[in-house]
């Protein structure tokens, strides 16, 4: 009886200190199964640099210093009011992921509730081919997983047929 109290009061604990960051648009590699619940399977991602979803998908075509809205979700919310968060996106070369790519945008995490929508006009950069869109939630939290990840895949340049 002991046991099963224990694994109980475990698993709300893990559910718990999950943070989960939703990449909508673009849309994220992979699935977004359950994205309107908080703690979501396909949004807790904490490998680097797209949380273990190597496989590229299909790419959304972007031109060159074109205005593009990018739309995310902080899935659960793990907001620390000492020393807040932050969100980023960067652009990096697909055939090279783990180099440094360019940040595109950062904005601090706020104490928006689980499941808030942030959208954020960016400016395409001049670095053409396919390229990772990389998407980080930084918690800053001690009681959190300190990163958590989402890629999706955009090609800059001339319209792909």
């Amino acid at each position: 009886m002991k046991l099963a109290i224990f694994s109980v009061c475990m698993a709300c604990i893990i559910a718990q200190a999950w943070t989960h960051l939703c990449l909508i648009s673009p849309p994220q590699r992979g699935s977004m199964m359950g994205i309107n619940k908080a703690s979501a399977a396909d949004c807790i991602l904490l490998k680097e640099p797209c949380g273990g979803r190597d496989e590229r998908g299909y790419p959304v075509a972007l031109m060159p210093d074109e205005r593009f809205v990018v739309t995310f979700q902080k899935n659960l919310d793990h907001f620390n009011k000492t020393k807040p968060g932050y969100f980023s996106l960067t652009l990096m070369e697909a055939d090279r992921p783990k180099a440094e790519g360019k940040e595109i945008l950062r904005m601090a995490d706020t104490s928006d509730p689980s499941l808030t929508l942030y959208s954020a006009n960016v400016t395409v950069p001049r670095m053409p081919g396919h390229l990772i869109l990389q998407a980080r939630y930084v918690t800053n939290n001690p009681q959190a997983p300190p990163v958590f990840y989402q890629c999706a895949d955009v090609h800059v340049g001339p319209r792909m047929h």
